[in-house]
C-alpha cells in the first residue's frame, strides 16, 4: 500500500539561534551560516522530487524554503510555526536561569502543559501541528521547512513516544528529520540529519 515520506527541514541559523537566544514566533532574519546553510541544502534536495513544499511562515522558514527550492510552490503555513515564548523571547536562555528562575523550572519540569508567561504549552503547539499533519496527503513525497518545535511534534505524533520524550531529539538548524508513514505506522528514517552540511 501507498505511503507519505514526510521530510521536516529546521530552517537555517539565524543570529539569535547563533546567541542562544528564545526565538519562538519572534521573526530574525537568517544569518550568514543560515543561508549557505539552506544552500547546501538546495544541493541535497535537488534531484528529490516533492509532491507537496511547505513552510511556516515566519522569515527563517520561509527564506530557507526559498533558498533550498527556488522553483518550488511554497504554501506557507502558520501552525508550522515554532512555540511561542511569550516574555521569554528575544532572551538569551542563560538569562532565564536568573530572570525567570521558578517559571523556567516549572516549564523544564513540564513543558506539555507549562508555558512561559504568555506564551504556549507544547500541548498548544501540538494541538496546531497535528491539525496540519492530518490534512497531508495519504501517499507521495511531501516537505516542510519549519522549525524545531514543530518536528519534535512531529515525532511525537506518529512515533508513540510517551508525552514530552520528543523534547529529547536534538534538532539542529539546517537538519533533515524524514518519516515514512503507512498504513502499518511510521518509519524513521532520519533525525536531525545535518550531513549535507558538512
Amino acid at each position: 500500500m501507498a505511503s507519505l515520506e514526510l521530510w521536516l527541514v529546521c530552517h537555517g541559523e539565524t543570529p539569535w539561534s547563533r546567541e542562544g537566544r528564545a526565538q519562538g514566533q519572534s521573526d530574525p532574519p537568517l544569518s550568514e551560516l543560515g543561508v549557505r546553510q539552506a544552500e547546501l541544502l538546495g544541493r541535497r534536495l535537488a534531484s528529490t522530487p516533492f509532491d507537496e513544499v511547505y513552510a511556516s511562515d515566519l522569515a527563517r522558514a520561509r527564506y530557507t524554503a526559498r533558498l533550498a527550492l527556488p522553483a518550488a510552490e511554497i504554501k506557507l503555513d502558520a501552525r508550522l510555526r515554532e512555540m511561542h515564548f511569550g516574555a521569554w523571547e528575544g532572551k538569551v536562555w542563560s538569562s532565564l536561569e536568573e530572570d525567570d528562575r521558578r517559571a523556567l523550572e516549572r516549564w523544564r519540569q513540564d513543558p506539555y502543559r507549562c508555558r512561559a508567561p504568555g506564551g504556549e504549552s507544547y500541548e498548544d503547539v501540538l494541538k496546531r501541528v497535528s491539525a496540519w499533519l492530518t490534512e497531508l496527503p495519504p501517499s507521495g513525497r511531501v516537505i516542510a521547512f519549519t522549525h524545531g518545535g514543530a518536528v519534535r511534534c512531529a515525532l511525537y505524533r506518529f512515533t508513540g513516544l510517551p508525552q514530552g520524550a520528543s523534547w529529547r531529539f536534538q534538532i539542529d538548524t539546517g537538519s533533515v528529520t524524514r518519516l515514512v508513514i503507512g498504513p502499518g505506522g511510521t518509519v524513521v528514517s532520519a533525525v536531525n540529519d545535518t550531513a549535507h552540511l558538512r
